[in-house]
């Protein structure tokens, strides 16, 4: 019989959203395993009824997604990356804390919860302010003394502008496997440019593998900018669209059959 692997995504009717969907289709394919697809960002019931499905890829973080995704996982439903650690990574302010326990280099950061707290914080000098929940950059800014905010609803952290420049390096990971891609930063972009980091510094990929340890996600990407003192990591997030990098249906078809072994067995 068939396995069946379903993709649960959101923004599925927007064109670019999710570009690894069709490849990954056909990779799956050639092994013996269809891939469907389910966007619980539109009204459902309770409890959710998703497809059936042998194994979940959990490719959102939107937060109805997520909570048809606890939902499925209180099932005991086996996914790719697992509930608990997308629903982390969801949350920076405590992604970027745990990052830093384990000595993955970070940007000094403040949570603040008000504007009056956060005009304070900007009172020492140019920040950059993001919210604590968001995705592809939006409510992302940064801010000079007196601005005000301009980050979008709060809470959000206060960070440390590590270089003043408009490029970060973009870490696209699956377990151990990494592609290394420079892009300018622009907040809500999803079809920046991507191009190849050459002769890319052996730290970013061992970082990277780093962060993926310490939060338990198996497909993730990761955001570097290179400072004074070398790389340091200011966003984390789970299961990207990995745009240029060709090898990663491969890579995530080979996760999600090792995914579906396990559970098999398991």
């Amino acid at each position: 019989m068939k396995r069946r692997v379903c993709a649960i995504v959101e923004a599925s009717g927007e064109a670019g959203r999710n570009p690894l969907l069709r490849p990954l289709t056909v990779e799956l394919a050639s092994r013996g395993v269809e891939l469907i697809c389910w966007d619980p960002t539109g009204p459902i019931e309770l409890p959710p009824t998703p497809p059936s499905a042998d194994l979940y890829l959990l490719k959102a973080d939107d937060p109805a997604a997520l909570s048809a995704a606890g939902c499925l996982h209180d099932t005991g439903a086996p996914f790719l990356n697992s509930y608990p650690s997308t629903e982390a990574a969801a949350d920076k302010a405590r992604t970027l804390a745990r990052l830093a326990v384990h000595d993955v280099p970070v940007p000094s950061t403040r949570l603040v919860a008000d504007p009056t707290t956060l005009a304070e914080a900007l009172a020492a000098g140019p920040r950059f302010v993001k919210p604590v929940r968001g995705a592809h950059g939006v409510g992302a800014a940064k801010l000079e003394p007196g601005q005000g905010c301009r980050a979008g609803p709060g809470p959000w952290l206060v960070q440390e502008v590590v270089a003043d420049t408009p490029w970060v390096v973009k870490a696209y990971g699956v377990a151990d496997r990494v592609a290394l891609r420079w892009m300018p930063f622009s907040a809500g972009a999803v079809d920046s440019p991507r191009l190849p980091m050459v002769d890319a510094d052996r730290r970013l990929v061992d970082l990277a593998r780093r962060a993926a340890r310490v939060t338990g996600l198996v497909c993730y990407g990761a955001d570097f900018v290179l400072g004074r003192n070398g790389p340091v990591m200011v966003d984390l997030n789970s299961f990207p669209g990995y745009r240029t990098v060709e090898e990663a249906p491969r890579w995530v078809a080979a996760a999600a059959l090792d995914a579906l072994e396990s559970s098999r067995w398991g």
